[in-house]
C-alpha cells in the first residue's frame, strides 16, 4: 500500500491507496506512528482510494486514534466508498474514531 501526505494548516491529510489488509497494515501503521511524533495539530486519514479494510487495517486505525488522544492529537477519518465504510461501521469503529463524510467536513 502506498500514501501520500499532504499538509495543511498542521493538518496531516494522509492518503492511503490499495489494500489495508493484513500483508500492508504493518508497515503503513509503522507511518502513522512516525507522522503523528511529529504532533500536528489534527491527523485526518483520507480513505477515499482504499478498496478494502481487514480487522489488521481497522487496528491500525485504532493505534492511531489512540496515540493521537494521548497526545491531544485531533484525529479522524473520510471519505470511505460503501464498502470500506460498511466494515467501518459494522464493526463498531465508528463510535472510537470521528468519521467524516468528505474533507470539507473533517476540516471544520
Amino acid at each position: 500500500m502506498d500514501y501520500t501526505l499532504r499538509e495543511e494548516d498542521k493538518t496531516f491529510i494522509v492518503i492511503p491507496k490499495g489494500r489495508l489488509d493484513t500483508e500492508s497494515a504493518p508497515a503503513f501503521g509503522e507511518a502513522l506512528a512516525s507522522l503523528l511524533e511529529r504532533h500536528p495539530r489534527r491527523c485526518l486519514i483520507d480513505m477515499g482510494g482504499v478498496d478494502f479494510l481487514s480487522s489488521s487495517g481497522l487496528q491500525v486505525l485504532l493505534a492511531g486514534a489512540k496515540t493521537s488522544q494521548r497526545e491531544s492529537i485531533g484525529f479522524g477519518v473520510f471519505g470511505m466508498n460503501e464498502m470500506v465504510e460498511e466494515i467501518f461501521t459494522l464493526s463498531g469503529f465508528d463510535r472510537f474514531i470521528p468519521y467524516y463524510r468528505n474533507e470539507e467536513e473533517a476540516m471544520r
